[in-house]
Parts: structure tokens; sequence; C-alpha cells
């Protein structure tokens, strides 16, 4: 590492190592990826959540105050907040570098920093102020530093908090402080100064205390007779994209048939843990493997674990997914390529990898994910629409090219599926109602409906499907009323779109 300056100002190098410690404690990345050249959204999958959680680490790294960090196009990159940060020490007082001696003291100092912060504080006594249990709350689930969360910082765009995040901090206030009813979304509670006057008003105090938990009685089963073994019981799966949505509800469900399940997930690292720690829980059999299937090296480095660490693979399921939902006309080349990359090119080198795992232990089965809207128009699925078409063309291709080692290869097409994906289209309430008002039934699909299809495509009840697709979406896909848009959506000058990234 380079010597510090004459002045005591540590030098480029070791600003830049000391910023990669720092994104290595809050991500739990391991420091081989966290160059100074890749791009930390499109290329580490790190969200605007845990760049202001970096961000706060940095500026206590290097006594700096957080507002005066780069962001935003000067923040893309950790080589650019390092060159960022070393002109802010150059300007102000001198600063000396902290020994270096061994490289684990660094990484200790910031893990043991970003641990505090992001523990909450005891709570001492009945009377502690309503806003700060509130902001203990928001630390702990966001892992944010206590001091950034004030009370009149915007949630959204000051904090970078997201309305998915928000909504899960509201789920642990309604359940530790008694906060009886959720805010409805016309309340726009966009600060914390006015989570704590919603939580007043419904209750008449500026206090709360927590509902007592009652305890459930224990049972004991019967004894029993040995039960038949799990449909899947000795199988390996791999579900890309499972830490949430669709894929985890897939991932939970061979489980629960008895297939040791690989929980993959990239942009939603913490997602893909606590899947795999539900799977234990509930006595399953799980490892969580944080990667892309967009990106060569994250693949080179998931197939090789599974094939040290389980010994082969009996199934695939496909589910990373990568697009754009907005108009047609807004659809970027670099919205194409991410697309493409994530559900076109990761499902290909996915299934390549995962030929020789499989071919040791004679044969196994593929899924692959698709939309029902691959044949048919949706206004604002264009991107997904075009290049899920391609990944219908590819599995049969995969299934003709894999089936003399045993494998098959299907493809689930889903339709609109209920859960986080739906609230990203314009007008999600009123899209909804059209759609179930044209689906024969009125129903749309669950994530459950098509988790129910890929387990009957990878068992062995389907031992003579192959290169099929299977729509799932309640026969919407059959009609053409609530697919067209009601009136045109062409609201120039105001960007409408909505990147879908699920976990690529």
């Amino acid at each position: 590492m380079s010597p510090s300056s004459p002045q005591g100002i540590p030098s480029s190098a070791q600003v830049l190592e000391r910023i990669r410690q720092c994104a290595a404690s809050v991500t739990r990345y391991p420091l081989d990826i966290l160059t100074a050249e890749a791009s930390l959204e499109d290329e580490l999958g790190i969200d605007s959540v845990k760049l202001a959680e970096i961000a706060a680490v940095v500026a206590r790294e290097f006594n700096l105050s957080a507002d005066r960090l780069p962001r935003g196009a000067k923040a893309r990159t950790l080589g650019a907040i390092a060159e960022g940060v070393a002109s802010l020490l150059a300007e102000s007082a001198p600063v000396v570098a902290p020994p270096v001696a061994a490289e684990a003291t660094p990484r200790a100092s910031v893990a043991a920093r970003v641990q505090a912060a992001a523990t909450p504080r005891p709570v001492e006594g009945a009377s502690v102020d309503l806003e700060s249990k509130v902001r203990a709350v928001f630390a702990r689930v966001t892992r944010y530093p206590e001091e950034l969360l004030t009370l009149d910082a915007d949630l959204e765009d000051e904090l970078g908090i997201d309305s998915v995040k928000q909504a899960e901090v509201v789920a642990v206030l309604i359940k530790e402080l008694g906060w009886e009813v959720a805010p409805k979304p016309s309340q726009r509670l966009r600060t914390l100064s006015a989570i704590c006057e919603a939580i007043r008003s419904q209750q008449g105090a500026a206090t709360v205390t927590s509902p007592p938990v009652e305890q459930a009685p224990v049972r004991v089963a019967p004894p029993s007779r040995r039960q038949p073994p799990l449909p899947f019981e000795g199988k390996v799966a791999l579900v890309t994209g499972s830490g949430k949505g669709i894929g985890k509800v897939i991932a939970m469900r061979l489980a629960s048939a008895g297939a040791t399940v690989v929980v993959n997930s990239f942009h939603s690292r913490d997602d893909g843990e606590r899947t795999a720690q539900e799977i234990l829980a509930a006595g399953g059999k799980a490892l969580h493997l944080w990667g892309s299937v967009a990106h060569e090296e994250h693949l080179e480095r998931l197939f090789s674990a599974i094939g040290e660490r389980l010994g082969g693979l009996d199934f695939l399921v496909c589910n990373a997914s990568n697009g754009l939902i907005g108009p047609f006309d807004r659809i970027a080349p670099r919205d194409w390529d991410k697309a493409f990359r994530t559900c076109v090119t990761g499902t290909y080198e996915c299934a390549m990898r995962a030929r020789p795992l499989m071919a040791r232990r004679g044969g196994g089965a593929i899924v692959t994910m698709s939309t029902s809207m691959s044949q048919r128009y949706m206004h604002d699925l264009g991107c997904q629409g075009v290049v899920k078409a391609a990944v219908e063309s590819l599995t049969r291709y995969l299934a003709a090219e894999l089936a003399p080692e045993g494998i098959r290869t299907n493809c689930v097409s889903a339709g609109p599926v209920h859960g986080e994906l739906l609230g990203m289209f314009p007008d999600a309430p009123g899209r909804v109602a059209r759609w179930e008002a044209a689906t024969p039934g009125g129903l749309l699909c669950t994530a459950d409906d098509v988790a129910d299809v890929t387990e009957l495509l990878l068992g062995s009840r389907t031992q003579r499907v192959n290169g099929a697709v299977w729509v799932v979406d309640g026969g919407l896909s059959g009609t053409v009323d609530g697919l067209l848009p009601s009136r045109p959506s062409r609201t120039h000058g105001h960007d409408d779109r909505a990147q879908l990234a699920l976990d690529a």
C-alpha cells in the first residue's frame, strides 16, 4: 500500500483500500470483487439503500460530513468515490491514516462500527420517547446509522429507502409498537416525523408499549410409523433469483418436497440469506450462494461451489430476470442489453454449467420462466415480452440439445401474478382491475400457482414432457380486453419507466 503524504493525508491507494473495506463490511461481499472499476449498481447489484449505508460508513471512517460525499453519477464506482474522498481530504485539515499493519485491522474496525450502528439501542423504561422507538426500528430494519435518520429527512428522496423497505419497516412497527392499522398510500408518510404523528393520532398517546406476545402451546406429535420419503428427497435444486417473490416461493416449495435447495440472489442478498434461513428453520435443507447470472465470473463461482459442496445438480429453475417496465419508445440500448444478458444469456449459461452436474447424476430437469405476454401485446411490457419470447425459443433448443443426457427443459409462462411486480406498472390498481375482469373466473394467479406447475414439470409425472411452454395466467392471454391500455399514456417530459430487477 502506498505510504501517506508528508502532511499525514492518506494516499489515493490507502483511501481506496479503506473504502473497499467499508463496502465489504456493509455488503459482506468478498473483497476480490469490490474493485475500483466495477459498477456498484449494474455489476455488483448494490442498490440505493446499500449505497446510502456505504456512504454513511465512509463518512465516519474519514470524519467527513455525509452530504459532502460524491453522489449520483460521481459515485458509480468505488474508484470514483475514492477520488471524491481524496479530494475532500486534501481540502480539509490533515488526516492521519490509521495503521494498516494487518488487513484484518481496518476491516474489523469498520465492521464493528457498522454493527454498532445497525444494533438498536436498548429500551430503558416504558416512557421512552416515541421518536426514539421509531428511529430504532428504522435503524434495525434498514441498518442505517441513527444519526442519518433525522425526523424531517425524506425517506425516499434523501435516504434512499424505497417503498418495499418502507413497507417492511411498517410491518415491524405494527408488530412491535402496537400500531394497529397500516397507513393508506394516500397518506404519503414520507418522513419519520409524519409516521410518529400518524401513530399518535391513532393511539392518542405519545408513547407506545409493545403488545404482549402469547406463547403458542407446545404440541408433541404422537409416535408414528416412518413416513414415506418425500418426492424430491436426495435431490439438489438451484433456483436463481430466489431471494424474494416467485423464486422464493418455488425454493420453499422444493425444499418442503425434500430437495436440498441452493438459494441464489444478487440485488437482494439479505433476502436470499433470509430465504435460506427460513428453509432451515422449517426443517429443510438449503444454502445461499450470491451472484449474478449475467456475469460469467459469478456463474463460475456459483456452479463450482455446487459441484464441490453438493456433488451435482438435479433441478435448475431459471427465475432470475431483469427488464424495463415502461413505454416502448423509451427502451434504451442499455435496457435491452441488461434484459437480454440476464434472461437469455444468463439462462443459457446456467443450463450449460448445469449440464455436466446433472449428467453425473444420470440426468435432470430445467424449468425456464417466461411471461404469457411474450406471445401477446401488453402495454408497458415490451422489453420483457420481447426478451421472454427469446427465452421460450431457447427452451426448445435446450430441450433438443440436452435430451441425450437425460435432461428435460420446459418453460413456465406466467401472466400477471399478485405481488411486488404488479405495483411497478403505471396505474397499477386500474390495470389489475381490468386484468381480473378480463380473466375467465375473475382471479389473477398467485406465486403458489406458478410454483405448482414448476414442481410438476420437475417431477417424475412429466417425464415425457420436454420443450413445452406451459401458460399459467388463468386464461388471460386468451382474451384481448384488459391487455390494451384504456387510453395512451404518453406523458412526455415525465419518465414513468420502472426497472424490473428480479435478482439478475
